[in-house]
């Protein structure tokens, strides 16, 4: 313990990257994020989102659009801001947005454009670019694997 640090700090010392580390360093993300709160505006109001409510975020000029079931509020973060603090949940699916695959219902792939997304609970879709579906696709099916 230090009384001196300002943010805690986990450093994890092993031999080799083995599965039981990177399952410690992906459970200790996932605590992390689980305290995130997201701050964002509508109109002149500020609200806090868990990352848990957004289906996705896409770029609007110089804000981000985040997306829940009910509405849609606005981020002057970028994309990649995000993503380096957003939950192991979400995933880049073209180049001006991200989804949280905990809230995809479906994926309608399409060969020659981008595949649409649906989300649980609601009637917003997203549209993933070919040259990101195949990792989407990948986060889908190592979901539905470790439920």
């Amino acid at each position: 313990m230090d009384d001196s640090i300002s943010e805690e700090e986990v450093i994890i010392r092993c031999r080799g990257l083995t599965d039981e580390v990177m399952l410690l360093q992906k459970q200790l993300s996932e605590i992390i994020a689980s305290k995130l709160k997201l701050e964002v505006t509508k109109g002149e109001r500020t609200c806090y989102l868990s990352p848990d409510e957004v289906l996705f975020m896409e770029t609007t000029g110089l804000y981000v659009a985040v997306h829940t079931v009910d509405d849609i509020y606005s981020m002057r973060q970028r994309l990649y801001e995000l993503e380096e603090v957003l939950p192991g949940t979400f995933v880049r699916i073209s180049k001006s947005a991200i989804a949280n695959v905990s809230n995809i219902r479906s994926v309608h792939k399409n060969i020659t454009g981008p595949s649409e997304i649906e989300f649980s609970g609601t009637i917003k879709r997203a549209y993933a670019s070919r040259s990101y579906l195949k990792n989407l696709m990948g986060r889908l099916e190592e979901k539905r694997l470790n439920k």
